[in-house]
């Protein structure tokens, strides 16, 4: 019999184990900023080897949210992805880990009824999505034309709110 050796496929994902220090600092942030997703079962994964996409931008993290076929088969309700070199990396510090994480659970969200109450399934578990950035815009736009909708105006608002603070 003629043994050939078949290369290895590479894994992008691996689950963070849940006694990691990232899942302490989660649930401090979880509790100070994020009532409304507290009862949301969330893991955290490791993303391997994260290239730049095209534009040159590298993906430090990213939220998902579990589909009902993955909420079946693991009682998670979303996954944050994490970019582990960014994330070990010396430079990358504390304080960033603590924004990256609050910026992914910010994308997680609890879905609620016209009174206010969060909705649960037919499974008494409760409904989630995901939400987008406040803002979407390119740079030499608002440098162009300047702060032309209400949501950069607001966003830029936050800015000089947040600096007042850092001063």
């Amino acid at each position: 019999m003629h043994k050939h050796k078949s290369k290895k496929r590479k894994v992008a994902v691996e689950l963070i184990p849940f006694d990691d220090p990232a899942y302490g600092m989660m649930k401090k942030i979880r509790h100070r900023y994020h009532q409304g997703i507290r009862k949301a079962k969330i893991a955290l994964m490791w993303l391997l080897k994260v290239k730049p996409d095209k534009d040159g931008h590298l993906l430090l993290g990213r939220c998902k949210k579990a589909t009902d076929f993955q909420r079946e088969l693991a009682d998670f309700d979303f996954v944050i992805l994490l970019n582990k070199e960014m994330w070990e990396h010396p430079k990358f510090g504390h304080k960033r880990q603590k924004a990256l994480l609050d910026h992914e659970l910010c994308h997680a969200f609890s879905v609620y009824d016209r009174e206010g109450h969060r909705i649960k399934n037919v499974r008494d578990k409760y409904v989630f999505r995901t939400r987008k950035h406040d803002i979407e815009e390119f740079r030499e736009i608002v440098e162009r034309h300047g702060l032309y909708k209400a949501d950069l105006e607001e966003f830029a608002k936050s800015i000089f709110k947040g600096m007042k603070r850092k001063s």
